[in-house]
């Protein structure tokens, strides 16, 4: 079955629900055991990961993991609340004090915080690699301490593309767990299990529920792996809501026709922005000229409709406040992967490595609005500048 097609039927069976195309919303702590032994069995488990409780049994959720599982060709998935919870879930798993985690520097900044403020106060040492200089001396990085390798790809704002098969290589060889946060190109664009990672992180507030209405994270994991990632995610008591959980589900069926029609928006744009004489650069993978660009076309079968592009630095504050007076279409406002657009301007300052590049950084998110009309939008806001 076609992938197109398949999208549409994971996670429902009509059969099973009294006829409805849609699955029930499970709501509640309480599970009902049917007698005492099915209760005395439980209360003699190996581990509180399979107590019958509503943050381990909820039917709704295991069909939204199973239906990752299935994209993401995942031996197991857990959800969790956000994003930024599923990226924490690895760490608990693997990391204790006098380890070290080595992370690309183009990193989402949540997920720096969290490895400065408290990952450090635990601590856990954090090392930062350039995600394309000197890739070829990444090995010199590993001590017998070092237990994680975190990827994010393409990374945040830059969207640099990391050569992961060239770093999950050097992992194994030295028994290194590796998770890579694949929310930018989803199961369609990208299988990172393919390239050796051993745990995908994605962020379901974004592609996955595509409505700007959802607060959720997945964590993928291979066979190895599967197993302590349940166990500590269901130890720490975290799970998503079971509306949230609906509401992920619902977004499966569109996820293919609208990932292709963001990504289709974003490259218009992406060309468009590049022939402007007001524009420096522009951070977009699939462009031919972008740095490893070969290397997102060998790992990755698509684009999203996140990238950047920067304005020359003679633009100050007041004309770049101009500049979003002008906007109708693209507003201000942080996330991404919805059917709104959005703008927002990043910065670079607690990046360990300084980028040469100079001029005001412009993060762009097309969403599912006509492409004349997001090209018109950003056309309008560059004249008054």
């Amino acid at each position: 079955m076609n992938l197109k097609t398949k999208l549409t039927k994971i996670g429902r069976d009509p059969k099973k629900n009294k006829g409805f195309l849609n699955p029930g919303i499970y709501k509640g702590s309480t599970i009902i055991f049917d007698d005492y032994k099915s209760y005395f069995n439980d209360v003699n488990r190996k581990t509180d990961a399979s107590a019958l409780y509503g943050i381990n049994n909820n039917p709704l959720i295991e069909k939204l993991e199973k239906s990752l599982s299935y994209l993401y060709k995942a031996n197991d998935t857990v959800i969790a609340p956000s994003g930024l919870a599923a990226v924490i879930i690895p760490f608990f798993a693997f990391l204790e004090k006098n380890d070290e985690i080595i992370i690309n520097d183009s990193l989402y900044s949540p997920t720096r915080s969290y490895c400065e403020k408290i990952l450090k106060k635990l601590g856990i040492k954090i090392k930062y690699f350039h995600p394309t200089k000197n890739i070829n001396k990444f090995e010199k990085l590993i001590t017998k301490q070092t237990k994680l390798i975190f990827l994010e790809s393409p990374g945040t704002a830059t969207f640099d593309i990391i050569d992961i098969p060239l770093i999950t290589k050097i992992a194994k060889k030295h028994k290194i767990v590796t998770v890579c946060d694949n929310t930018w190109a989803t199961p369609l664009f990208c299988q990172p299990f393919n390239l050796g990672i051993n745990i995908i992180i994605d962020a379901g507030t974004k592609y996955i529920s595509g409505h700007g209405d959802v607060l959720l994270g997945c964590i993928s994991s291979d066979k190895k792996h599967a197993s302590i990632i349940r166990k500590t995610i269901k130890t720490l008591g975290i799970c998503p809501g079971s509306e949230e959980a609906y509401l992920a589900l619902r977004g499966l069926p569109t996820l293919f026709i609208r990932m292709k029609e963001i990504e289709k928006n974003a490259i218009q744009l992406a060309n468009y922005l590049k022939k402007h004489p007001k524009v420096s650069k522009v951070f977009h993978p699939a462009l031919p000229d972008f740095y490893n660009h070969h290397i997102w076309k060998r790992d990755f079968s698509g684009s999203s409709g996140l990238f950047s592009f920067t304005l020359d630095k003679k633009y100050s504050n007041q004309k770049i406040e101009k500049f979003c007076k002008k906007l109708n279409i693209f507003q201000i406002g942080y996330s991404w992967g919805s059917f709104e657009s959005l703008i927002t301007f990043p910065s670079l300052k607690e990046r360990f490595f300084k980028n040469k590049f100079m001029g005001n950084l412009v993060r762009i998110y097309c969403g599912l609005e006509d492409s004349k009309d997001q090209i018109n939008d950003i056309e309008r806001a560059l004249k008054s500048l």
